[in-house]
């Protein structure tokens, strides 16, 4: 049998050990752990028909049990009978990117579980906007007020959101391409919509829940799902293109390229087998180039994982 991995049976390592002490392996372990979950936590409960000062404590006390996802802020946005709550992992601008976040007017609020790779070139197309924080995420609530509900293939990212229009009270709710981040949603039995990162979130309220479909947005307008993802080769069973092993190869490094954009210390964590390794031989190939080597140095920081066997 395994034992489950605590702080005991945890070995951390890095390429040269001995330039780290054990408290610095620690926070670096930790940094590692935090960049490769990716991972906040949101609860969104739209259109119940409770909406007084018990059910907002129920909501948070809800939102509370996705803390492990969050430990660096909680939010909470309440408007009528919606609530939109936050467990916040800081990865872009940790001083000022506390959630829900908002447009100008904060007509439109947003809770979102995710990465925007593409978010700079996004806030320069919406140069006629203001921004509040240095989130890569807030381009959600602007690109709403310019393009409604399309906009979602627009964002090249991992993600799951809610976003609540005030002036209207309607509400949209999607998932990225292949549900990178999880995403559950649930109906209650006074009619109410529940969306959670956790089924923990909702599953005690709900009369009925099930996974929130990866590529899909779910529109109160509308009332039900509707597919965003359609590249025009989805439906294929057999690829029309044949395989390029060059194409793949700059495919690959501009994936992993894209997910340096951090504000945060990161590093690598290696499971042994080859796809974590070229990862790291890549990362390391376009450090230097990043934000992150300005401020943290160019030395990636490699990490494995290892687990005692009890007989």
């Amino acid at each position: 049998s395994w034992q489950p991995i605590n702080r005991r049976s945890c070995a951390t390592h890095t390429a040269h050990p001995s330039s780290f002490r054990s408290t610095e392996r620690d926070l670096l372990a930790t940094y590692c752990c935090r960049r490769s979950r990716k991972m906040c936590g949101i609860l969104a409960v739209l259109g119940c028909a409770d909406d007084t000062q018990g059910k907002r404590v129920r909501v948070l006390e809800l939102s509370r049990r996705l803390k492990h996802r969050g430990p660096d802020w909680s939010g909470m946005h309440q408007v009528g009978d919606c609530y939109l709550s936050h467990q916040r992992l800081a990865i872009i601008d940790p001083a000022s990117g506390d959630q829900p976040l908002y447009n100008e007017d904060k007509s439109i609020v947003v809770t979102v579980n995710g990465e925007i790779y593409n978010h700079e070139q996004l806030r320069a197309q919406l140069s006629s906007h203001t921004f509040r924080t240095g989130s890569d995420c807030e381009v959600i609530a602007h690109l709403y007020e310019e393009h409604g509900e399309n906009f979602i293939d627009m964002l090249d990212g991992v993600f799951s959101f809610v976003l609540l229009d005030t002036r209207d009270n309607s509400f949209i709710a999607a998932r990225d391409a292949i549900g990178v981040t999880p995403l559950y949603i649930g109906w209650g039995i006074d009619g109410s919509v529940w969306i959670s990162s956790e089924v923990k979130g909702l599953n005690d309220d709900c009369e009925h829940f099930e996974i929130f479909p990866p590529g899909h947005l779910y529109s109160s307008k509308q009332g039900g799902f509707k597919r965003w993802y359609n590249p025009p080769w989805f439906s294929e069973v057999i690829p029309s293109v044949p395989y390029d092993p060059l194409a793949l190869r700059k495919a690959f490094e501009k994936a992993v390229i894209k997910r340096l954009m951090t504000d945060v210390p990161f590093g690598v964590l290696l499971s042994g087998g080859l796809d974590s390794s070229l990862v790291a031989a890549v990362t390391v190939r376009h450090l230097a180039g990043t934000k992150a080597a300005k401020r943290w140095g160019t030395k990636l920081h490699s990490f494995c994982v290892g687990l005692e066997v009890w007989n």
